[in-house]
């Protein structure tokens, strides 16, 4: 796998063939997606939806893994309903940095910078040190599992993980490129879970994003070759999509129908990935919080696609849900 982000990457291997399924909710402030940048404003009301969303995760007995940003972890009200459910068994913490609204702040600017890993060495590893007291803080614990906020990983962003004790990222957006917004560019990477670390393991636990299709092998190499940023390119990858050649599918209730889900859930075991991560948004528990949900409407139709998901991966696939700091334990030694 291309070296950049994770110099010590080792492939990792389940000790079983069970299929798992864990979620990871970004649990965050609502802002204005087209423009997550220093000094914008925003609001946590969102997360105080997660009680509706609980009633449905209980009964597929999924306890689900919110990664909290830094005003999440300022709202009194929400920490206090996030230790009620974690109390309870119903849910596991971990953290996400978004840079834009973490402190230290020193003048930093422009959308370049609310990618985290294009942040110095030094303010990189405040905000991450900032945000993770706060963490312990309120809950008498340090969080295991992290992602980077924009998925916005940078060269030194591994070695920092493991200097502070995290033992699963999630940062990584494979068959994705941010490079027109400053971001980087994971059009290299698949999706599959490996090791990395210098000294310790930490297991990249990547967002579940692929290219599927009838074009098998051939069609993810024509996917990256024509999803590079090229005015004469733009059609292509839609028409490789529409014929489902080659799709580019995430493993998430916000964008893709549950019959595309399904054509990613099948075609990722018949690569052998039987380790799955489903993701959203907190901001989609709410009309109107983000692009994915703006109605009542398509909350409903959300509600409607995670639990046919939900179904088909218990009932039909015999998946079982695990929290994600639990998975490294069902790997082999990297």
């Amino acid at each position: 796998m291309p070296p950049r982000f994770f110099p010590t990457a080792r492939h990792a291997v389940a000790k079983t063939n069970a299929r798992i399924c864990t979620l990871a909710i970004d649990a965050e402030e609502d802002f204005d997606w087209t423009a997550p940048v220093f000094g914008t404003s925003y609001s946590t009301a969102c997360m105080r939806h997660i009680r509706d969303l609980q009633e449905i995760l209980a009964a597929w007995r999924l306890v689900p893994t919110y990664l909290l940003t830094y005003p999440v972890l300022q709202d009194a009200d929400i920490v206090r309903l996030l230790e009620r459910q974690f109390a309870r068994g119903e849910c596991r913490l971990g953290l996400q940095l978004h840079a834009w609204v973490t402190p230290p702040f020193d003048g930093e600017g422009g959308a370049e910078n609310s990618f985290a890993g294009n942040l110095s060495l030094a303010r990189e590893e405040q905000k991450l040190v900032h945000l993770k007291h706060l963490f312990q803080e309120r809950f008498g614990t340090a969080p295991l599992v992290y992602r980077a906020g924009r998925y916005g990983l940078g060269r030194q962003s591994a070695a920092l993980l493991e200097t502070h004790g995290f033992t699963v990222d999630t940062s990584l957006a494979p068959r994705t490129t941010m490079v027109e917004e400053g971001g980087p560019d994971y059009r290299d990477y698949d999706y599959d879970l490996f090791w990395f670390g210098e000294h310790r393991r930490i297991l990249e636990l990547p967002l579940c994003r692929s290219v599927v299709g009838w074009g098998g092998a051939l069609a993810q190499r024509l996917y990256r070759r024509f999803s590079a940023p090229a005015p004469s390119r733009m059609r292509i990858p839609s028409v490789l999509a529409a014929t489902r050649f080659a799709e580019r599918i995430t493993f998430s209730p916000e964008g893709n129908d549950a019959k595309a889900m399904r054509r990613l859930a099948r075609g990722l075991l018949a690569r052998g990935r039987h380790v799955l991560a489903l993701s959203f948004h907190s901001s989609s528990l709410a009309a109107g919080r983000n692009p994915y949900v703006r109605t009542r409407a398509d909350l409903h139709c959300f509600y409607d696609r995670l639990s046919a998901t939900l179904a088909y991966l218990a009932d039909d696939l015999g998946f079982r849900f695990t929290p994600a700091e639990e998975i490294p334990a069902l790997m082999e030694p990297g």
